[in-house]
């Protein structure tokens, strides 16, 4: 299967080089199930930009490696959507499909950035989007990840490690929410997902007034 995707994306870009392969999405953060697309993020060298191409229920997120690297330093030239998805390489080492010999010294060196640098801005990066959100629809499925990031935040407080891990009660309100976002179960969590969201907006600005930013 790995080397049918492979040869797949291969196909698709004849003059570029493979460099990263890996699953991103709810595959990454842990919450897939026989609804979930299959998000795969391919890095490429000799490519330009980024692009996402849907190929029936795979979604592939295309960067160039200056463009990957930008996406995972927060650079503002990159859309506040790619920006909040950049804790999926967190998950790599379970979710790796391909990594050309190439470039496993850059993946390190991307992997072992500040965590609390990266926290700060990945907090930003997914306050930008989920605020984005909810300007154009209340009621979208991907407001589930700001339970994601509360629980992540939890997890945090208590374990001093900024990872994918989300403890309860958010992995249920998040699931729940997942499931349910265009029924009227999801339309009750609309409320408390504003709140959650005003609440990571003051926890970042409260890290950054302790001097962490």
């Amino acid at each position: 299967m790995k080397n049918q995707l492979l040869s797949q994306i291969e196909g698709l870009f004849p003059t570029s080089k493979l460099l990263l392969v890996y699953y991103g999405g709810s595959i990454a953060y842990g919450i897939q199930d026989d609804e979930s697309d299959e998000d795969i993020t391919v890095v490429l060298d000799n490519f330009n930009g980024n692009i996402h191409l849907n190929l029936d229920k795979i979604d592939l997120f295309v960067f160039s490696k200056e463009r990957f690297i930008q996406r995972q330093h927060f650079d503002e030239s990159i859309t506040s959507y790619h920006r909040a998805s950049a804790d999926n390489l967190m998950s790599i080492d379970s979710n790796l499909i391909y990594l050309d010999s190439s470039f496993v010294d850059e993946l390190e060196h991307i992997k072992n950035c500040d965590s609390k640098e990266f926290m700060l801005k990945h907090l930003k990066a997914q306050i930008d989007y989920g605020k984005m959100r909810f300007e154009i629809n209340q009621n979208l499925k991907s407001h589930y990840h700001i339970f994601r990031l509360r629980g992540m935040i939890d997890n945090y407080d208590e374990t001093g490690h900024y990872n994918l891990t989300v403890p309860e009660p958010w992995y249920s309100k998040m699931m729940d929410y997942k499931h349910n976002w265009d029924n009227k179960i999801g339309q009750s969590y609309l409320e408390e997902l504003e709140a959650e969201l005003q609440y990571l907006i003051e926890y970042r600005d409260r890290m950054i007034d302790d001097g962490l930013g």
